[in-house]
């Protein structure tokens, strides 16, 4: 598939995020969200933005997003922060890659192994948030590609993946996640 064919096929999509679409190589790939796709992401970007909250630190998040670098590679991430350079791109319409910041953060929730963190390396996502069942694991753009982190650039401090542990675990025993999420903060 050329780029001009992936270009009208989100045209023709009219700004719908279902199916997700991943143009990279050629290559098009398309996802469909699940349930428990969507009750993860949701678990994950409420934790976030409570942590952000509690931290009284400006962001921007959003889903769904395309970055595209044009000619080269397409993406749909499950959910965006931009944390540092939320003010470039507050209240835009659009996003463009050209003129705007990438996401400082992309989320991206893999229950079919979709999803390739060195996909995101033509965008320049400084981390790459990917959640497998009950595990969130962190990679940070290096010169080298991607790595797995230990922490997030972005809150040193927090062992999110231990907390997004405790709030899936805490759910998965009957609480809401908000009263999950409340419990373990």
């Amino acid at each position: 598939m050329g780029w001009a064919e992936y270009e009208q096929l989100l045209v023709t999509r009219n700004d719908q995020s279902v199916p997700r679409l991943k143009y990279a190589d050629g290559y098009l790939a398309l996802k469909m969200p699940t349930f428990e796709h969507g009750q993860l992401i949701a678990i994950v970007v409420d934790l976030i933005v409570a942590i952000l909250n509690q931290q009284l630190r400006d962001y921007v998040h959003t889903t769904p997003v395309t970055l595209q670098i044009p000619e080269q590679a397409g993406i749909e991430p499950d959910h965006c922060f931009w944390l540092n350079n939320w003010a470039a791109v507050n209240g835009k319409s659009r996003i463009d890659l050209a003129t705007e910041p990438s996401p400082d953060i992309a989320i991206e929730v893999d229950v079919t192994n979709f999803t390739k963190v060195a996909d995101y390396q033509p965008f320049q996502v400084s981390e790459v948030w990917l959640i497998r069942g009950d595990r969130l694991a962190v990679f940070t753009l290096t010169v080298d590609g991607y790595q797995p982190a230990e922490v997030s650039q972005f809150f040193p401090e927090i062992d999110l993946s231990s907390l997004y542990q405790q709030v899936v675990a805490a759910v998965s025993k009957g609480a809401s996640p908000p009263r999950a999420i409340r419990s373990v903060l």
